[in-house]
């Protein structure tokens, strides 16, 4: 067994690698302190000034669209901007998108529903035929809603005839002019609420409107005067 070998009385400590001396230590030259790297930026290939600049810019923008909304247009030297790189744009190339404009019916059917405003409607008819020109036909029967076939070919006859554009009212169920060869109207109506319907039928009956008509005492002739107030 070798006897390890002694210098000034101590052990001679085994000599390092190269690697972890300079981790250690560091490098020649270095003064035996740590390497400063430098920080990792979030955008490296900008320099200081060059972030500068861009901060400016957006700042620049957002006042200038700030200054767009309160003065209610752009500025004068956006305009001036805009002439000097040209006034072609896309809505200039293409022009707006066309507005979806529905063909306006010339031939309308409201077949109004009983105790659903109707008569108030058609109050209202009258007066936008006479501002917008149309033809308003009403019947003057209001008892018959269900017809035969041969009503209803008659009365789609009648409808065909009229003076377009037109509007004919009555109460009627649904027609179907196709079924007959006529051209299909548009047809308009106005529903209730059942009760509220129910009620508005039941005071009518007995009662009548603001007419002031005896239709009531035509539509219950039976009725007693104390079951009309019960």
């Amino acid at each position: 067994m070798k006897k390890k070998q002694q210098h000034g009385g101590g052990e001679c400590p085994a000599p390092r690698p190269p690697a972890a001396a300079a981790a250690a230590g560091g490098g020649p030259g270095q003064g035996g302190g740590l390497k400063r790297r430098r920080p990792l930026s979030l955008l490296p290939f900008l320099s200081l000034r060059d972030y500068g600049f861009c901060m400016a810019a957006l700042l620049l923008f957002c006042l200038g669209s700030l200054f767009y909304q309160l003065n209610g247009g752009p500025p004068h030297f956006l305009l001036d901007l805009r002439q000097y790189l040209g006034n072609s744009t896309y809505l200039d190339d293409h022009g707006p998108p066309p507005q979806k404009v529905l063909p306006f019916p010339s031939q309308v059917v409201y077949n109004r529903v009983g105790k659903c405003g109707s008569r108030t409607v058609v109050l209202l008819l009258r007066i936008l035929s006479e501002k917008h020109g149309f033809n308003l036909v009403t019947s003057d029967i209001h008892n018959k809603t269900r017809l035969t076939k041969n009503e209803q070919m008659e009365l789609i006859k009648n409808i065909s005839t009229a003076e377009q554009p037109y509007l004919f009212t009555r109460h009627v169920h649904f027609l179907n002019f196709s079924r007959f060869g006529g051209d299909q109207p548009v047809y308009i109506n106005i529903i209730r609420d059942p009760v509220n319907r129910f009620l508005s039928n039941y005071f009518f009956r007995r009662f009548g409107d603001w007419r002031g008509e005896q239709n009531h005492m035509i539509r219950t002739p039976s009725m007693r005067q104390e079951e009309r107030y019960l």
